[in-house]
């Protein structure tokens, strides 16, 4: 336990590069600094979910391996993400069983999906977090974000093409977090028009 650090969610945020992907981002929770994670959709959609308590009408993939885990008498006592090959983390699942601990080789999204449905603690290896990990100095004001969401809502398309890139970006990604689907959609538009225009250019 020496070397692991525990870990919070911060949220998701698309990813621009890799269409339907988006970016699980982590920090320490003793600490200030973060990095991501690169899921695909199903995955984000799943961790989405429960983190705004909400509820399919029938158990996810992830919903039903922590009924199983339940029924059987077991308990996932912690995750880690243990190690980082060419970008791509490595995750198991320690799950408890009596006095018994069990440990199972997982993507590290579905991990992270499970501990949450079943409030276990996420752990990354310390070197690894060295490695990765982004001091994040700036506390952003979350009042400031969300007005800035609904203020984007009254923008006009002309208003949005005058925006910059980073601007847009940072709209999208709060749009997306408060499940503001047609605002995303309108921001996407915009940063494909801005692209559109800086490729002309060139």
């Amino acid at each position: 336990m020496e070397n692991e650090i525990r870990l919070s969610i911060i949220g998701l945020v698309y990813n621009q590069t890799v269409v339907g992907t988006y970016g699980l981002v982590l920090s320490e929770t003793a600490g200030n600094r973060r990095f991501s994670v690169m899921i695909g959709e199903p995955e984000a959609q799943s961790i989405a979910m429960k983190l705004n308590n909400k509820r399919s009408p029938r158990p996810l993939t992830h919903d039903l391996i922590n009924n199983i885990l339940t029924i059987f008498g077991t308990k996932l006592q912690k995750i880690l993400i243990y190690n980082m090959v060419n970008d791509i983390f490595y995750s198991e699942l320690h799950i408890l069983k009596g006095n018994e601990v069990f440990v199972v080789d997982a993507r590290t999204s579905d991990a992270v999906a499970l501990a949450i449905r079943s409030d276990a603690p996420i752990y990354i290896n310390s070197e690894i977090l060295d490695r990765v990990g982004t001091i994040f100095e700036k506390q952003e004001d979350k009042t400031t974000q969300e007005e800035e969401a609904v203020n984007a809502e009254d923008l006009t398309q002309e208003e949005l093409d005058l925006l910059s890139k980073f601007d847009l970006d940072e709209i999208l990604n709060l749009a997306l977090a408060e499940e503001k689907y047609e605002l995303a959609v309108r921001i996407r538009d915009a940063i494909k028009r801005k692209d559109q225009l800086s490729n002309e250019m060139k």
